[in-house]
């Protein structure tokens, strides 16, 4: 690969030792002759990756990579990720201990790669999309009244499955099984899996479970309640109406990670579970 493009968190700018990663990084791909661009700084929904990129290098958190990840629909790129942020699931290197064999490796592309799938989420009033986004982790439905429950229809495929009162509901892939899904009592998911999710979030009732669904299923949830909205990933959340149509698939778009070493995911959930 010979075009990469460095994406550092927000919240790491200042940050002398992500600097120290950020200049290493780009000074030695830049030797080896590869073009590099760099983004600083908050990515917002109207950002996109430029055409050119092959492989995205964030260095934060999680969450920087989700929003990388987003910004990159359609393009054949590859990520890989720094972590510098809390739990890092997303994160292929916590440090770098070898810059030279780092940067070789991503020249001449000795890496495996990694696929997983993302979320597509569309909402419908009256029969009109007023929505459209895409995940790599979640599609939530919350409440945006801090006192009241709200009521929502959950349908699997046309059926309807169960009409709910609680604070929201969580729709993962498997990747996102191990965020807001897990923390609202959701199963967790090898991330590689073609799966869906769907857990309610604090529900008014005994009996309520999570569901684990086909990835061929369509998920549609009805709000009957004002004061909801839908976040993809935990952007900026969208309002949503009395009677709204949320409609939740698997996107046709995947994102790529590079792995280097030969850890597995349930290594990675040991580890990261000693700091929750």
């Amino acid at each position: 690969m010979k075009n990469f493009f460095i994406i550092i968190s927000e919240y790491s700018t200042e940050n002398k030792a992500i600097s120290t990663v950020r200049n290493r990084l780009e000074k030695g791909l830049k030797e080896r002759g590869a073009s590099v661009g760099i983004h600083e700084g908050y990515l917002d929904r109207e950002f996109k990756i430029p055409e050119e990129t092959e492989c995205v290098i964030t260095i934060g958190g999680d969450g920087t990579m989700l929003r990388a990840s987003r910004a990159a629909l359609d393009r054949n790129v590859v990520f890989l990720g720094v972590n510098r942020g809390h739990m890092g699931y997303l994160t292929e290197l916590t440090r770098i201990d070898d810059y030279d064999e780092i940067i070789d490796r991503l020249i001449n592309n000795d890496f495996k790669i990694e696929e997983r799938m993302m979320l597509s989420a569309s909402a419908y009033r009256g029969g009109k999309r007023v929505y459209r986004d895409y995940a790599l982790n979640d599609v939530m439905i919350g409440k945006n009244d801090f006192v009241h429950m709200m009521s929502f229809e959950l349908y699997i495929n046309d059926t309807l499955i169960n009409t709910y009162r609680a604070d929201g509901v969580v729709i993962a892939s498997p990747t996102g099984s191990t965020c807001y899904s897990m923390s609202a009592g959701g199963p967790i998911a090898e991330p590689t899996a073609k799966l869906l999710l769907v857990t309610p979030i604090c529900p008014h009732a005994i009996n309520t479970r999570p569901l684990v669904l086909s990835p061929t299923d369509r998920i549609r949830i009805v709000t009957k309640h004002n004061t909801q909205l839908v976040s993809c990933d935990g952007a900026d959340g969208t309002d949503l109406e009395y009677d709204d149509e949320l409609i939740v698939t698997k996107a046709r778009h995947t994102t790529k990670f590079i792995r280097f070493k030969e850890t597995s995911f349930l290594d990675t959930l040991r580890d990261r579970m000693r700091y929750v």
